[in-house]
Protein backbone atom coordinates (compact mmCIF):
# COMPACT_ATOMS: atom_id res chain seq x y z
CA UNK A 1 0.00 0.00 0.00
CA UNK A 2 1.39 3.50 -0.72
CA UNK A 3 1.65 6.31 1.43
CA UNK A 4 -0.92 8.02 -1.30
CA UNK A 5 -3.64 5.88 -0.54
CA UNK A 6 -4.62 7.43 2.28
CA UNK A 7 -5.13 10.29 0.00
CA UNK A 8 -6.75 9.16 -2.89
CA UNK A 9 -9.53 7.52 -0.03
CA UNK A 10 -9.48 11.14 1.64
CA UNK A 11 -9.79 12.50 -1.77
CA UNK A 12 -12.76 9.86 -3.16
CA UNK A 13 -14.90 10.42 0.34
CA UNK A 14 -14.59 14.55 -0.83
CA UNK A 15 -16.28 13.82 -4.12
CA UNK A 16 -18.78 11.78 -2.32
CA UNK A 17 -19.62 14.61 -0.10
CA UNK A 18 -18.97 17.65 -2.87
CA UNK A 19 -20.17 16.20 -6.59
CA UNK A 20 -18.31 18.30 -8.24
CA UNK A 21 -15.61 18.27 -6.74
CA UNK A 22 -12.51 17.89 -9.07
CA UNK A 23 -11.10 14.63 -7.87
CA UNK A 24 -8.98 14.04 -11.08
CA UNK A 25 -8.10 17.21 -10.91
CA UNK A 26 -6.59 17.72 -7.06
CA UNK A 27 -5.55 13.91 -7.38
CA UNK A 28 -2.78 15.57 -9.87
CA UNK A 29 -2.20 18.26 -7.91
CA UNK A 30 -1.60 16.17 -4.24
CA UNK A 31 0.78 13.83 -6.97
CA UNK A 32 2.73 16.73 -8.08
CA UNK A 33 3.03 18.08 -4.54
CA UNK A 34 3.95 14.88 -3.17
CA UNK A 35 6.37 13.95 -5.69
CA UNK A 36 8.13 17.55 -4.99
CA UNK A 37 8.27 16.98 -1.47
CA UNK A 38 9.92 13.35 -1.12
CA UNK A 39 12.30 15.01 -4.46
CA UNK A 40 13.18 17.89 -2.36
CA UNK A 41 13.47 15.91 0.84
CA UNK A 42 16.30 13.29 -0.53
CA UNK A 43 17.91 15.99 -2.28
CA UNK A 44 18.06 17.91 1.25
CA UNK A 45 19.28 14.98 2.57
CA UNK A 46 21.92 14.67 0.03
CA UNK A 47 22.98 18.04 -0.12
CA UNK A 48 23.15 18.59 3.68
CA UNK A 49 26.38 16.10 3.54
CA UNK A 50 27.76 18.71 1.02
CA UNK A 51 27.28 21.69 3.35
CA UNK A 52 23.96 22.78 1.24
CA UNK A 53 20.56 22.56 0.67
CA UNK A 54 18.66 21.92 -2.48
CA UNK A 55 17.44 25.76 -2.51
CA UNK A 56 21.83 26.44 -2.00
CA UNK A 57 23.03 23.99 -4.72
CA UNK A 58 19.83 25.23 -7.48
CA UNK A 59 21.36 28.67 -7.05
CA UNK A 60 25.15 27.59 -7.60
CA UNK A 61 23.64 25.82 -10.56
CA UNK A 62 22.15 29.13 -11.98
CA UNK A 63 25.05 30.72 -11.52
CA UNK A 64 26.98 27.66 -12.65
CA UNK A 65 24.29 28.49 -16.32
CA UNK A 66 24.88 31.55 -16.39
CA UNK A 67 26.42 34.00 -18.84
CA UNK A 68 30.04 34.88 -16.94
CA UNK A 69 28.16 32.52 -13.86
CA UNK A 70 27.32 36.22 -12.79
CA UNK A 71 23.69 37.02 -12.17
CA UNK A 72 22.01 40.01 -10.25
CA UNK A 73 20.48 39.37 -7.06
CA UNK A 74 16.52 39.69 -8.17
CA UNK A 75 17.51 37.76 -10.93
CA UNK A 76 18.89 34.96 -9.50
CA UNK A 77 16.23 35.20 -6.91
CA UNK A 78 13.21 35.13 -9.48
CA UNK A 79 15.11 32.14 -11.10
CA UNK A 80 14.93 30.43 -7.94
CA UNK A 81 11.51 30.98 -6.70
CA UNK A 82 12.82 32.84 -3.22
CA UNK A 83 12.20 35.68 -1.96
CA UNK A 84 14.72 38.50 -1.24
CA UNK A 85 15.08 37.55 2.61
CA UNK A 86 15.85 34.01 2.30
CA UNK A 87 18.48 34.44 -0.73
CA UNK A 88 20.29 37.00 1.04
CA UNK A 89 20.15 34.01 3.94
CA UNK A 90 21.04 31.53 1.48
CA UNK A 91 23.76 33.56 -0.18
CA UNK A 92 25.10 34.64 3.15
CA UNK A 93 25.83 30.79 3.76
CA UNK A 94 27.17 30.32 0.19
CA UNK A 95 29.36 33.55 0.76
CA UNK A 96 30.57 32.32 3.87
CA UNK A 97 31.87 29.09 2.52
CA UNK A 98 33.55 31.20 -0.50
CA UNK A 99 30.94 29.69 -3.13
CA UNK A 100 30.16 32.93 -4.00
CA UNK A 101 31.25 36.95 -4.39
CA UNK A 102 28.94 39.59 -4.29
CA UNK A 103 29.85 42.92 -4.79
CA UNK A 104 27.25 46.38 -6.28
CA UNK A 105 26.68 46.53 -10.07
CA UNK A 106 28.95 49.56 -12.04
CA UNK A 107 26.26 50.15 -14.13
CA UNK A 108 23.63 50.55 -10.93
CA UNK A 109 24.97 50.85 -7.62
CA UNK A 110 21.87 49.83 -5.98
CA UNK A 111 22.23 46.61 -7.67
CA UNK A 112 24.23 43.49 -6.25
CA UNK A 113 25.85 41.05 -8.75
CA UNK A 114 26.39 37.53 -7.58
CA UNK A 115 28.95 35.17 -9.00
CA UNK A 116 30.25 32.03 -8.70
CA UNK A 117 34.02 31.63 -7.16
CA UNK A 118 36.21 28.74 -8.64
CA UNK A 119 35.27 27.09 -5.43
CA UNK A 120 31.76 27.16 -5.81
CA UNK A 121 32.17 26.26 -9.76
CA UNK A 122 34.44 22.89 -8.06
CA UNK A 123 31.36 21.96 -5.69
CA UNK A 124 28.36 22.16 -8.25
CA UNK A 125 30.74 20.07 -10.69
CA UNK A 126 31.19 17.63 -7.19
CA UNK A 127 27.51 17.72 -5.58
CA UNK A 128 25.90 17.63 -9.20
CA UNK A 129 26.54 13.78 -9.56
CA UNK A 130 24.12 12.99 -6.30
CA UNK A 131 21.96 15.18 -7.42
CA UNK A 132 21.12 13.64 -10.42
CA UNK A 133 21.14 10.25 -9.24
CA UNK A 134 17.99 11.47 -7.09
CA UNK A 135 16.28 12.73 -10.64
CA UNK A 136 17.11 8.98 -11.99
CA UNK A 137 15.60 7.44 -9.07
CA UNK A 138 12.46 9.66 -9.61
CA UNK A 139 12.05 9.19 -13.42
CA UNK A 140 12.89 5.40 -13.53
CA UNK A 141 10.89 3.68 -15.51
CA UNK A 142 10.12 5.93 -17.79
CA UNK A 143 10.75 6.47 -21.57
CA UNK A 144 12.01 8.77 -23.23
CA UNK A 145 8.73 10.01 -25.32
CA UNK A 146 6.88 9.33 -21.82
CA UNK A 147 9.40 12.33 -20.30
CA UNK A 148 8.67 14.03 -23.42
CA UNK A 149 4.99 14.09 -22.49
CA UNK A 150 5.30 14.72 -19.29
CA UNK A 151 7.53 18.11 -19.64
CA UNK A 152 4.98 19.16 -22.81
CA UNK A 153 2.48 18.55 -20.19
CA UNK A 154 4.10 20.74 -17.16
CA UNK A 155 5.09 23.24 -19.21
CA UNK A 156 0.78 24.04 -20.52
CA UNK A 157 0.14 23.75 -16.67
CA UNK A 158 2.89 26.52 -15.91
CA UNK A 159 1.96 28.46 -18.78
CA UNK A 160 -2.20 28.34 -17.48
CA UNK A 161 -0.60 29.67 -13.96
CA UNK A 162 1.50 32.18 -15.23
CA UNK A 163 -1.31 33.79 -17.32
CA UNK A 164 -3.45 34.16 -14.75
CA UNK A 165 -1.13 35.01 -11.92
CA UNK A 166 -0.97 38.71 -10.26
CA UNK A 167 2.16 40.58 -10.74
Amino acid sequence: MSNFDSTVRRIARCGERMPEHPKQLVTLSRLAYHIQKRTQDQLNAVMKEHGLTSVSYTALMVLYGSDDETQRASDLGDACSEKPANLTRICNDLEKQGLIKRRFSLEDRRSVEISLTTAGRKRVEQVSPDYWAILHQTYDGLKEKELALQETMLRQELANLEAKSPE
